[in-house]
């Protein structure tokens, strides 16, 4: 990595441990804090509100996950930490479907793979920097904020025309006696299309999902062949999963780069 490469990377960390603290800044008080344009502080905070760590309004920055609930900066390095293992399960040739999780979204930006095909129905795949060897497909359709998510008879329909080799999928919560849920009703048949047209289903989920359920169930246990999750997983949580029908699981340590 070049050294400007590695000084932007590292603010843009600042900036994600600063706000943990913070809770919410004036985009103009972070660029004096770090001694940057507004331009520049403008352009770190567009690549982590693509990666769902930032959220902006009116002028303010603030830490928050996808649907604005706070995140801790040990939260985000275990999502990315989650992301880069799950993007070493991608092979040559593969075509994946995405969904809206900000972690599984993020695992486009790991993929060593050649000639991978991306088929999502996240809008911030957008923003999102893959290899050049990697393609990406929208589904399109009716899109959700915050999440930027695209949903409706449109996107059903785009999806159900292709047969993937792979899901990467994130989910609100994955337990043994509710399977995978999510929070937004909208976003249940999509993960779940995409569940079926897929031949592996790699569910990528930080600790603190694991046990919880949400609202809108879209898929068993027994549908999830590998889990990556981060290593501070509760062990009981993951035998009862297993128990329940989960193939394989994937503990990654957290790496703070």
């Amino acid at each position: 990595m070049s050294r400007s490469g590695s000084l932007v990377d590292h603010r843009r960390k600042a900036i994600i441990d600063y706000l943990t603290v913070t809770g919410r800044c004036r985009i103009a008080d972070l660029a004096v804090r770090f001694g940057v344009s507004p331009l520049t502080i403008r352009r770190d905070l567009d690549e982590l509100e693509g990666q769902g760590v930032v959220h902006r309004s009116y002028g303010i920055a603030e830490i928050a996950d996808p649907l604005g609930s706070p995140i801790s900066s040990r939260m985000v390095m275990a999502k990315r930490s989650i992301a880069r293992a799950a993007a070493q399960l991608v092979e040559d040739g593969d075509t994946v479907f995405v969904n809206t999780s900000s972690t599984a979204l993020a695992v486009l930006e790991h993929i060593r793979a050649e000639n991978v095909t991306i088929v999502t129905n996240n809008g911030k795949a957008l923003q999102a920097r893959p290899s050049s060897s990697i393609s990406v497909i929208l589904t399109g359709g009716e899109i959700r904020l915050p999440k930027w998510s695209m949903a409706g008879e449109f996107a059903l329909d785009s999806i159900s025309k292709v047969s993937a080799a792979k899901a990467i999928l994130g989910c609100s919560g994955l337990s043994a006696e509710e399977g995978l849920t999510t929070l937004v009703s909208h976003e249940t048949s999509i993960n779940a299309l995409m569940l079926e047209r897929s031949e592996r289903h790699i569910i990528v989920a930080d600790s603190g999902k694991l046990g919880a359920n949400s609202s809108f169930c879209y898929g068993s246990p027994s549908q999830v062949d590998t889990l990556v999750t981060d290593a501070s997983a509760n062990p009981s949580l993951l035998e009862s999963l297993l128990d329940a029908g989960v193939g394989t699981m994937m503990r990654v340590e957290v790496q703070n780069d």
